[in-house]
């Protein structure tokens, strides 16, 4: 008798098991619906195989129906963010008011529109070219928007640079702002700068200690009012759900950068996010796909 309920848990166990961590067969979607395959985006169909660690998103009208190696069947309807190796298979969506966000660039970005709750005065939705260096690349592509407050610029470089010299010039070459740093990051505090409406600047890193060494120019990009009016709008309603401690906020955060060109921000609430959640590979990926359109040379592994 000990023998069989042995062998009887055993089977349920392996039935477990295999459901929780092998591969999933899609036998049907609808609405919206899509897997995270690398740094893209694919519509969910009939046979595609998810491996455990697949996300699987649905959005307005979203369903559907998968089947494990067992014929185990399983019906996902419920709008939201699901991982695949969720134990036992109790499929649970995230759909949070961020999730729902963050889902709504996904399917925008997809569908060639602009990102979420973002007006059509998105500036790009595409990260532009890479910035050239000499020595130093600014985790940024060749120009960014930059909103007045204190905002952390990153670079990397494969030399040992020591001291760096931070500086934000106007067309003139004249400096409006130089801080030292140490290391490969610094915070600017740009809200006391009486920066010009429209107006362009440049920002510049640069090895105190051997000056050869240094970034290329990086745009920066004022807003006009409405601009700012725009986004400040957009962010109010992010922010309705706003939780620093999530790192599914700052992943949507990222997002809402991305698409509207404050890529500077958008790398700052990229490394908040992994921070939060160094095991995620959805946001790791995302963040990498970033660094490498922006031309990085180092991107996170």
């Amino acid at each position: 008798m000990k023998t069989k309920l042995f062998s009887l848990a055993t089977a349920l166990l392996v039935s477990v098991i295999s459901f929780a961590q092998g591969t999933f067969t899609v036998l049907s979607a609808k609405g919206e619906n899509v897997v995270q395959q690398g740094a893209e985006y694919s519509p969910l169909g009939p046979g595609m195989k998810l491996p455990a660690n697949a996300k699987v998103m649905l959005g307005e009208g979203g369903a559907v129906e998968l089947s494990n190696a067992d014929g185990k069947t399983v019906n996902l309807n419920t709008p939201g963010i699901y991982t695949m190796n969720d134990v036992a298979g109790n499929f649970k969506a995230d759909n949070s008011g961020i999730a729902q966000r963050y889902l709504a660039y996904v399917f925008n970005e997809m569908s060639g529109e602009d990102g979420g709750n973002t007006s059509n005065m998105s500036i790009t939705g595409s990260v532009e070219r890479s910035l050239e260096n000499n020595g130093i690349s600014l985790f940024s592509p060749e120009s960014t928007y930059f909103m007045q407050k204190a905002t952390t610029i990153q670079w990397a470089s494969e030399a040992d640079l020591g001291e760096c010299t931070v500086k934000v010039l106007n067309l003139f070459d004249e400096p409006v702002l130089e801080e030292k740093v140490n290391g490969n990051i610094a915070t600017l505090d740009l809200s006391n700068i009486e920066f010009e409406e429209d107006a362009i600047y440049k920002l510049v890193v640069t090895s105190s200690e051997k000056p050869g060494i240094k970034s290329g120019e990086l745009i920066l990009r004022v807003p006009s009012e409405e601009e700012r009016a725009q986004f400040e709008e957009d962010l109010s309603e992010i922010n309705k759900a706003k939780d620093e401690e999530s790192p599914l906020y700052h992943a949507l955060m990222a997002k809402f950068c991305k698409v509207n060109g404050l890529y500077v921000d958008a790398v700052a609430h990229f490394e908040k996010a992994l921070v939060l959640a160094p095991e995620s590979e959805m946001i790791r990926i995302e963040y990498n796909a970033f660094l490498d359109q922006a031309g990085v040379q180092q991107a996170r592994n």
